[in-house]
């Protein structure tokens, strides 16, 4: 195929430098998977607002995720919950709203603190971020949560997070479904938000909308929705609250208020030599594991 996929390749271009770069992620692809032709004739027509700054805030955003430990709490849980087991070897996961390679290369950054070292498959709709994600080093794929072009039953789990929102609530029940056919029998799902009635819904819904290049009015999870769009997709499922803090390190400080154990406000304290500034954020996680046999169509 001559077709635009990538802003810097074709598609028969991407598919010759992930043969070579990265075989493992060349061994599970699936162009050829019925329905792939329309779903690359959408990605092609799709313009995301993770693109570049001139239409959103793609630019800013990848700045701003450079440092991919301000997240290492919560990713480092979340790899946790997908891969629980060492004895059964480096499991081979799909992150599905990855960007630019964010939990990837936090997870590159911390593997001697990792019971289980993962292989991380970055996907995303945007195709600068895979461009990015690529420059990274990185395994990366450009395709839509709803319309995966990977085989089925080809990696041992999928995360879908840090932006899960952005999936329009019509197509979230295509991106579950999609997540359990590409998992193998008795691997994990794990899909990451925040609760649609809680303090970080509100600092998206009264802070970033008003003030980010094409508003940012997306509707968030709800812990009877997650666990409603897992039983439609005929998956059993538990919903978690995880501690997901943002956290920033630096040499010097300006004031240094008490430690709690578990901040309810920003704080800044002292560890390794450092001074770390704390955000606390509590997500919602499902957590589901594919069950062996075919699931609802």
């Amino acid at each position: 195929m001559r077709a635009s996929y990538l802003p810097s390749l074709t598609l028969d271009e991407y598919l010759r430098l992930v043969a070579t770069v990265h075989p493992q992620l060349h061994a599970v692809l699936d162009f050829d998977r019925p329905g792939a032709a329309r779903a690359l004739g959408v990605l092609a027509a799709t313009s995301s607002e993770f693109d570049s700054d001139r239409d959103g805030r793609g630019d800013s955003y990848r700045r701003a995720q450079q440092d991919a430990l301000v997240r290492w709490t919560g990713i480092r849980a979340l790899l946790g919950l997908l891969a629980p087991d060492p004895a059964s070897g480096p499991p081979l996961l799909l992150d599905v709203l990855g960007g630019d390679g964010t939990v990837a290369r936090a997870a590159a950054g911390r593997l001697g603190s990792l019971d289980v070292k993962p292989a991380i498959v970055t996907g995303d709709l945007s195709g600068q971020m895979v461009d990015r994600a690529l420059a990274h080093g990185l395994p990366a794929v450009r395709q839509a949560a709803q319309f995966l072009f990977l085989r089925e039953g080809s990696v041992d789990g999928v995360l879908l997070a840090y932006g899960t929102h952005h999936i329009p609530p019509a197509d979230r029940p295509g991106a579950v479904a999609e997540a359990a056919r590409v998992t193998r029998p008795g691997g994990r799902i794990v899909l990451h938000d925040f609760d649609d009635s809680g303090p970080m819904a509100g600092f998206f819904a009264q802070v970033v909308h008003p003030h980010a290049a094409g508003g940012h009015a997306y509707r968030h999870f709800t812990r009877p929705g997650l666990s409603a769009l897992f039983a439609d997709a005929g998956l059993p499922v538990r919903v978690l609250d995880l501690y997901d803090p943002l956290i920033v390190r630096a040499g010097s400080e300006r004031r240094r208020p008490p430690e709690p154990a578990a901040p309810s406000r920003p704080v800044v304290h002292r560890r390794d030599g450092q001074y770390v500034a704390e955000v606390p954020r509590t997500a919602l996680v499902a957590l589901s594991t594919r069950p062996a046999g075919r699931l609802p169509a």
